[in-house]
C-alpha cells in the first residue's frame, strides 16, 4: 500500500472510485482491516480525517451492502475489523434473451448525459468491482464512447436483434464508390464501432462473401426476412492484443493495476508507477482510461493517447468541467 504523503488528496478520487478501492481492499485481505487500517491505506480516505473518513467509511459500507455486498465484522468496537469472502462476493449467473441483450445494448448506445444517477453509479460501482476481481482478459467494457456517435440512431433495433438472434436481413446500401443504391441479403454477423462510425460485418447472400457495411449508408429500413438461427453461429474474431505503456497515480487505477504484466516506477511524477497493460479493443480501452481522467497517463501507443484525448475533449463539449489534464 502506497504510503498516505504520497497518495493523492481524498478529493480528488470520486466516490464510485473509493468504493471500489474499499471493496478491493477487503476482498484481498484474510484476516481483516479495521477502520483504523482503512482510513490511513484506502486511497480516497482522509488518513487525518478522524471522525469524518469512519462516518465515510460507515457511508460506503452502506453503499456496498445496497449493492447486495455483504461486509463481514469480525469483532467489536475499536479491534473489529472488515473484510469480504468469496461466499460473500459471489454473483449469480446472469442470462439475457436476445431481445433484453439487445434493449441492453442500445439503451448503453443510446447513454448521452454527462453525469450518472445514484443507482447507475452504483451499479458502475459493483461492475468495476467485478471487472478487476475476474480474468482481466479481456476488461468488460464499462465506459461510454464519448468520441463517437452515440446517440443509438445508426443502430437500428430490427438489426441488433437479428444480429443476436441470427436472422436474415435485407435494407438498400448506398455503394461507397459509386453512390448508388441496391438491394441487399446479408446474413448479419457483428455489430461494431470504429473510427466514431457503426459498422455491420456479415455474409452478402448475392456474393457469398463476407462484407463490411457502414451503417450510415443504410438507406431506410432494415427487415427481417428470416426465422431464428437461419445460420451458423459465425466464428469470433481473433482480438490481437496491443500493449499500452501508462503512468498511473499512487493507489489509483486499481482495475488497470490488475491487469498489468509488468510493472516499475516511473520516471515522473515521483511516487507514480509505470505499467504496461494489453488490451484488443483500441476504442473501448480508450474510453476507460478517459474515465480515469487524471489518474493514468498514456506514453505509447500514440493512436491510444490520441482516442483518449478524443475522449476528453468530448467530455468538455457536453457542458460540463473541462478535465485539468487533457493530454492524458
Amino acid at each position: 500500500m502506497p504510503q498516505p504523503a504520497s497518495r493523492p488528496a481524498p478529493a480528488a478520487i470520486p466516490a464510485e472510485e473509493r468504493q471500489v478501492n474499499l471493496l478491493l481492499a477487503l476482498r484481498n485481505t484474510a484476516v481483516g482491516l479495521t477502520r483504523t487500517q482503512i482510513t490511513r491505506t484506502v486511497a480516497g480516505y482522509d488518513a487525518d480525517g478522524g471522525a469524518s473518513a469512519e462516518r465515510m467509511f460507515e457511508r460506503d459500507k452502506g453503499v456496498l451492502r445496497d449493492l447486495g455486498i455483504q461486509i463481514t465484522t469480525i469483532g467489536r468496537g475499536e479491534d473489529a475489523r472488515y473484510r469480504i469472502t468469496d461466499a460473500d462476493y459471489t454473483l449469480p449467473d446472469l442470462t439475457l434473451t436476445a431481445a433484453q441483450a439487445a434493449a441492453v445494448e442500445l439503451a448503453a448506445s443510446a447513454w448521452r448525459s454527462g453525469a450518472l444517477t445514484p443507482a447507475a453509479r452504483h451499479a458502475l460501482t459493483k461492475m468495476r468491482a467485478v471487472a478487476a476481481d475476474s480474468d482481466p482478459a479481456p476488461l468488460p467494457d464499462l465506459s461510454i464512447d464519448l468520441g463517437s456517435d452515440i446517440s443509438g440512431g445508426q443502430v437500428p433495433a430490427e438489426l441488433a436483434g437479428a444480429v443476436q438472434e441470427r436472422r436474415r436481413v435485407s435494407f438498400d446500401y448506398a455503394s461507397a464508390s459509386s453512390g448508388r443504391v441496391g438491394a441487399r441479403i446479408v446474413e448479419p454477423h457483428r455489430l461494431r464501432m470504429s473510427e466514431g462510425a457503426w459498422y455491420l460485418d456479415g455474409r452478402d447472400q448475392s456474393s457469398g462473401q463476407q462484407r463490411t457495411f457502414r451503417l450510415a449508408r443504410i438507406v431506410g429500413p432494415v427487415s427481417v426476412i428470416s426465422a431464428a438461427e437461419a445460420f451458423p453461429a459465425p466464428a469470433a474474431p481473433a482480438p490481437a492484443g496491443v500493449e499500452a505503456v501508462l503512468v498511473v497515480a499512487p493507489g489509483r487505477a486499481l482495475q488497470l493495476r490488475a491487469r498489468a504484466h509488468a510493472t516499475a516506477p516511473a520516471r515522473r511524477p515521483a511516487g507514480w508507477d509505470e505499467i504496461h497493460v494489453t488490451y484488443t479493443d483500441r476504442f473501448s480501452f480508450a474510453g476507460t482510461l478517459a474515465a480515469l481522467a487524471d489518474a493514468v497517463v498514456v506514453l505509447s501507443p500514440s493512436e491510444l493517447r490520441d482516442d483518449v484525448a478524443a475522449h476528453l475533449r468530448a467530455v468538455a463539449a457536453l457542458g460540463g468541467p473541462p478535465p485539468a489534464q487533457e493530454g492524458h
